[in-house]
């Protein structure tokens, strides 16, 4: 199913759409399409560039530790837990 839903995007770099009644629940994939006509191929490379961080930016973030909480095993038990819980489903 396809719905075509006009949003707004803050300064804060966020997303406000309002979704109508009786959607049903589970994931979605979207679609951004941003009226551009007055830039340039070169506005939107700009705009889409990546700006990397520096070590030192991404601890002062606070972006580390995302896998702190994951319990660590090696590549060779990872594929046998995989397999077994595939074999059981």
């Amino acid at each position: 199913m396809t719905i075509e839903l006009h949003g707004r995007i803050t300064e804060q770099g966020r997303l406000e759409i309002e979704l109508p009644a009786g959607l049903p629940t589970g994931e979605a994939r979207v679609t951004i399409e941003i009226p551009t006509p007055d830039w340039t191929a070169e506005e939107i490379a700009e705009a889409l560039k990546v700006q990397p961080l520096t070590g030192a930016e991404i601890v002062a973030a606070g972006l580390t530790g995302g896998w702190k909480d994951e319990v660590a095993e090696g590549g060779a038990e990872w594929v046998e837990r995989t397999r077994r819980e595939r074999r059981r489903r």
